[in-house]
């Protein structure tokens, strides 16, 4: 087997795990989200270029107590990162919800106060990096066989 057939292989297996991982780590902080009040402190949209393309990315902050304890937190669904969309306006429809020094619900994930988020949606980022990984792992192997 070629060195880099292998190199796709081990690449698609190691994407499998972090894909594994990021799903089991989403869907523990949906099922255990406490619903609380928070407050939203402020929101805003970014704007990236490249190449590609401008991609904006909604902001909100948000401040919440529990256990008599203040946090902060701009998670608006469990996991990491946020969805960038294609235009300004699509990136302002998401947040378009929420205002500024007005009470919203968020979920804290129980047993890490620190944690939470705005959203009980799932992000589609493990499944994007679960079909990467196999397709790296799938590819070397047809081409092998073939």
């Amino acid at each position: 087997m070629p060195r880099l057939s292998l190199i796709s292989i081990i690449l698609g297996i190691v994407l499998l795990g972090v894909a594994g991982y990021m799903a089991y780590s989403q869907q523990q902080s949906l099922s255990s989200g406490v619903q609380i009040e928070a407050t939203v402190e402020s929101k805003e949209v970014t704007m990236d270029s490249s190449k590609s393309g401008d991609r904006y990315t909604p902001h909100v902050t948000y401040s919440y107590t529990y256990n008599g304890t203040q946090y902060t937190s701009d998670n608006i669904r469990p996991g990491i990162g946020t969805k960038a969309s294609d235009t300004r306006t699509a990136a302002e429809d998401r947040i378009d919800q929420y205002n500024v020094r007005e009470t919203t619900t968020a979920y804290v994930v129980q047993g890490l106060p620190s944690k939470s988020y705005l959203k009980k949606k799932s992000s589609p980022l493990p499944l994007i990096f679960g079909i990467l990984g196999l397709f790296l792992i799938g590819r070397p192997v047809y081409k092998w066989s073939s």
